[in-house]
């Protein structure tokens, strides 16, 4: 079998020419030992006592950020880790001659991560390393977007019907447990007018809603049925995750219900997904994307390096975040004296509060504009300038190079992980880069 020669030499020299490929220039911009140091190891890694895992915290990390710079899926990074030298020395490990077959891996680790992940506290580990290669720090930009969660269109009949398959499903299964028959629920007829609906190509409000009513009366006869079941009989009981979906179906039903029988247009906490009850729908007022599904991020960019100052699922108006944006970019940096925003961020409140502080806006001013009238004009024109080119431009570059156009995890926290891996490896990326140019020019002289 053919074997690399590298292994062979010393540590040393394996780490140099590991340096001089583009994953070790990567690997040399992140603080990863300081962000190990925020995240508490497994309780194996402490106790010693089982196999010994392949990675440890900071090798985690590593391999997380490896997924984002490298596009891959989890099955796709294992096969890669298992003949990639480089990638191997980016986690701290050398497999050698053996492989890794866990493909859940990256997964597992991510779901671990996500639990123990302070985002503050990782962000400031990131600034204390990254703060001798920023200029103009004095600078902040700041605005809003949605990463999307990987969920498909929740149109109400689909949630509805999707409801009614998971009950049925768990009513045949608990009359199977007993011995009863099939039950008679007319689950093929409700199945039929349900598909109806969906292959016509122009659905028209009417027959939308008149199935939405059919469903809705169904869906509330099977939980009728399946509460009577399990409540007579003691000797089935539903797992753990069956209550929790069957808990998101008793919400989603009541909220529906009030959509299709009440008089309400709306309602608050609205279920969108089944699978992923925390995710809301988001109105961001776009023309090709008027609803957005997924995690609202209110972000702080500082000389081209993003931070991550608020996340929610929950719909919330950025205009008021901008005090605390201009708090956190001081306990980060020290020093305000300039912000771009959107309009959305010119409210009264914050305007009087940056004239207050003595802080330069992109907003359009109100009143006379008192002295230095034209320097005032140049910065507001710099100011919007780099909002709308280079802080939008992040956006952009997160979502179609950084896997954050759709997150596919499955968990409130390992989505917010996967969001923070994302940022933190398109920020590596631009550290890199100036490192680059740093040594270049050293050299030079």
């Amino acid at each position: 079998m053919y074997s690399n020669l590298l292994f062979e030499q010393t540590f040393s020299i394996q780490q140099h020419a590991f340096f001089h490929t583009d994953l070790g220039k990567l690997r040399q911009a992140l603080p990863l030992k300081q962000l190990a140091e925020q995240i508490a190891p497994p309780r194996s890694e402490l106790s010693g006592r089982g196999r010994k895992p392949w990675l440890t915290v900071e090798g985690a990390l590593a391999l997380e950020v490896l997924k984002h710079h490298l596009r891959l899926s989890d099955q796709a990074l294992i096969e890669r880790l298992n003949t990639d030298w480089a990638m191997q020395m980016f986690c701290g490990i050398q497999l050698r001659q053996k492989r890794i077959s866990d493909l859940d891996l990256p997964s597992r680790w991510r779901s671990y991560i996500g639990k123990h992940l302070d985002i503050d506290k990782s962000q400031l580990a990131c600034v204390k390393a990254w703060k001798q290669y920023m200029e103009n720090t004095h600078a902040a930009l700041t605005d809003a977007t949605v990463y999307e969660s990987y969920i498909t269109y929740p149109a109400d009949a689909k949630l509805i019907w999707n409801g009614c398959a998971h009950v049925y499903q768990m009513l045949c299964t608990v009359r199977k447990a007993l011995k009863l028959r099939r039950t008679r629920s007319n689950h093929n007829r409700q199945q039929q007018q349900y598909y109806n609906l969906v292959k016509r190509k122009k659905k028209s409000r009417r027959l939308s809603r008149k199935t939405c009513r059919s469903l809705l009366k169904y869906l509330d006869r099977l939980m009728g049925n399946l509460s009577k079941l399990l409540d007579i009989q003691n000797q089935v009981t539903l797992s753990k995750r069956q209550h929790r979906r069957l808990q998101v179906i008793e919400k989603m039903k009541r909220q529906q219900w009030l959509l299709h029988f009440g008089k309400q247009s709306h309602v608050p906490h609205r279920i969108v997904s089944l699978h992923k009850p925390y995710v809301r729908p988001i109105l961001r007022g776009k023309e090709v994307k008027p609803v957005e599904f997924g995690c609202k991020v209110n972000k702080l960019q500082v000389d081209g390096i993003s931070f991550i100052e608020h996340y929610s699922y929950e719909a919330f108006n950025e205009g008021t975040r901008l005090i605390s944006t201009i708090h956190l970019q001081r306990r980060y940096f020290g020093k305000c004296s300039a912000i771009g925003a959107d309009a959305i961020y010119a409210t009264n409140k914050n305007r009087t509060y940056c004239t207050d502080k003595k802080i330069a806006t992109c907003f359009i001013p109100k009143g006379k504009q008192g002295p230095v009238q034209e320097q005032k004009s140049q910065m507001r024109s710099l100011l919007a300038k780099a909002r709308s080119t280079q802080l939008e431009g992040s956006f952009g570059n997160e979502k179609n190079h950084y896997l954050l156009d759709k997150i596919k995890a499955r968990t409130q926290d390992t989505e917010i992980a996967w969001i923070f891996f994302g940022m933190l490896t398109a920020n590596a990326a631009v550290i890199t880069h100036r490192i680059g140019r740093q040594q270049k020019s050293i050299r030079a002289a």
